[in-house]
């Protein structure tokens, strides 16, 4: 059997070949004394149960024959062992979201900003029409006016905002939804006066190197964090 993989992802079985026919058998003419004993030993041989393969002792199969009831119940044994395999289970899905593939969007935290921190969910929705997997943590970059990565986010299952998480494997059906928290401090300290402005965010996918632009301005100072993706919109809230 071969494993053929689609282009939606699943998996199909390749169909079991025919059972070979059984070769036609030549009867050749025989003396009397001889059908004659023939024929009686067919009349006992038609005392066999349903179901079952008469064979006649005066013409014994040859060596290496197969008596076409095994070759039937042979054949239905290799069907069912094949099994269906539609590879539906979400457990198959093995394919990566790719950037080209996703849509990102923000939305603002369910819980709304805490004391000092205030933050934003990344959403990655999967806009083709296979499933596809996202696991660990997207790559997050504030950039400066000059369009330069300023300052990069750190990776944490722990926030202020957001619950805890911890990195998992995220199946995207199409038009399904990942989602992603990023959270930073709002407060100044030392000489500071203000926090520093970044015009946007730079946003990769996890796994790939490629890259999606958010023109969205964010002001903080210090704590600047990204946390795994989980499933859904609301980044596990």
């Amino acid at each position: 059997m071969k494993l053929v993989l689609g282009k939606s992802g699943k998996g199909k079985i390749g169909e079991v070949g025919e059972v070979g026919k059984i070769g036609k058998t030549v009867v050749r003419a025989l003396p009397a004394l001889v059908l004659a004993a023939a024929c009686a030993a067919c009349a006992d041989a038609g005392s066999a149960g349903p179901g079952a393969a008469a064979v006649n002792p005066a013409f014994p199969p040859k060596a290496g024959t197969t008596v076409s009831t095994d070759a039937a119940a042979s054949a239905g044994t290799s069907r069912a062992a094949g099994g269906t395999g539609d590879g539906t289970g979400r457990d198959t899905v093995q394919v990566r979201c790719a950037t080209p593939d996703l849509e990102l969007s923000t939305a603002p935290p369910a819980g709304g900003s805490g004391m000092g921190h205030q933050g934003l969910v990344l959403v990655f929705t999967n806009r083709t029409r296979n499933a596809c997997v996202l696991t660990g943590y997207p790559g997050v970059a504030a950039r400066d006016g000059r369009g330069q990565d300023a300052v990069n986010a750190a990776r944490t299952t722990i926030g202020s905002i957001f619950p805890v998480t911890s990195q998992g494997r995220v199946v995207l059906e199409p038009n399904g939804s990942a989602s992603a928290g990023v959270e930073w401090t709002v407060v100044p300290s030392g000489d500071q006066t203000r926090c520093p402005s970044y015009v946007g965010l730079r946003v990769t996918p996890p796994g790939d190197t490629r890259s999606l632009e958010l023109a969205q301005q964010v002001d903080f100072c210090g704590s600047f964090q990204v946390h795994p993706v989980v499933p859904g919109a609301a980044a596990g809230a």
